[in-house]
């Protein structure tokens, strides 16, 4: 009891050592919750003196992600991206589209960042207390409510040794890393579509026609797609930083096991069908085939917004203050075998060495 009482002390200590969120971290959780309270309030005050409409609805639990987002965009100052979709609304109203439509559009460009910014504000509050329970997780005699989370979340087996716990902790990027952004995406994109079908096609939450019978409905109605990247895009740092647990075999690799208790965890594509077939029944092919393809335009877009935004903006600063912490986190390996030349850091002082002359030398009798 008193090992396992010392070994979740030291993991408190540590959550409280590594701590990643800033000044403009704790800005952003203040805008986010206050802003969430305050148009969750307005939804119901609206639903009380009269019927609120579900566009109404969406819009106003969208919205602090646009607020996060014009916070972002000018705290980060990033002018050509503002006049970039300032070009964009001036080509939507040349070509016709009326206001309120490319209100919306702004509305999605600008919460896309919002939604990173809160994405990235989990991954600081998250990381270093993920990876302090993996490494304890399998000591303890008695896992907390907390340790059982993490195991679930990652699908961590019960009987593997985590202390191994590491990262590649001296990552640097050169460029944008494609081919996690691609697998991010299309993580996010499958993940989004098998929700958004049984949210939307489902005849008891949403009704397609309904939806379509306008463009102004179809894009305020898309917008919910926002939430999406909250249940994929906190993951990722786990995979660009290959966050694994070291074992004499074969490494396991925890955004894998994310990866997979997601999958899981998503509606299955049974499910997903019989809501189609169903919303067939009811309307036209027609219809189901519009709104099909422009869920998978939305979820692209919003998916491929969001990712851009993370690898490109926000990734590098993120990745270098985790690693800037890597050594105060693990100043030395945790495991390793009695053979291997024991490596110390000579920036944390008193680090013990061993002196494998105490192990002395075995020989065997030589046989005729």
């Amino acid at each position: 009891m008193k090992i396992e009482f010392n070994l979740r002390k030291k993991a408190v200590s540590k959550d409280r050592d590594m701590s990643l969120i800033g000044p403009r971290d704790k800005i952003i959780a203040t805008i986010f919750i206050v802003s969430f309270i305050i148009c969750i309030a307005a939804a119901v005050a609206i639903s009380i003196l009269d019927k609120v409409e579900v566009t109404t609805f969406v819009l106003l639990i969208s919205a602090p992600f646009f607020i996060i987002g014009a916070f972002i965009y000018v705290q980060y100052k990033k002018w050509v991206y503002i006049l970039l979709l300032a070009a964009l609304d001036a080509g939507l109203f040349y070509l016709g589209v009326s206001l309120w439509v490319i209100f919306i559009v702004s509305f999605t460009v600008i919460g896309a960042a919002g939604v990173v910014g809160v994405v990235v504000l989990m991954q600081r509050v998250m990381f270093y207390r993920v990876v302090a329970v993996v490494e304890y997780l399998n000591v303890k005699e008695k896992l907390s409510p907390r340790d059982r989370i993490v195991a679930f979340m990652f699908s961590i087996p019960h009987d593997m040794d985590t202390r191994g716990v590491t990262m590649n902790y001296n990552l640097k990027r050169a460029s944008i890393p494609w081919n996690e952004m691609i697998q991010t995406m299309s993580l996010g994109f499958m993940i989004g579509m098998f929700l958004w079908i049984y949210i939307s096609m489902n005849p008891s939450l949403l009704n397609p026609e309904t939806i379509l019978d306008s463009l102004e409905n179809s894009a305020v109605m898309f917008s919910l797609v926002l939430y999406i990247p909250l249940l994929v895009l906190p993951w990722s740092i786990f995979k660009s930083l290959n966050v694994r647990v070291e074992t004499r075999y074969r490494d396991f690799k925890l955004y894998d096991g994310m990866k997979e208790t997601l999958k899981r965890m998503a509606i299955p594509i049974f499910a997903s069908f019989m809501f189609v077939l169903l919303a067939i029944n009811q309307m036209s092919l027609y219809h189901v085939a519009i709104f099909i393809i422009v869920s998978v335009i939305f979820n692209m877009l919003i998916i491929g917004l969001t990712s851009i935004f993370f690898y490109v903006m926000f990734e590098a600063p993120l990745v270098d203050d985790i690693v800037s912490k890597w050594k105060v986190f693990r100043p030395v390996a945790m495991t390793m075998d009695i053979g291997n030349d024991v490596k110390t850091n000579d920036d944390v002082p008193e680090t013990p060495k061993r002196n494998m002359s105490d192990y002395g030398k075995i020989e065997f009798a030589k046989t005729k």
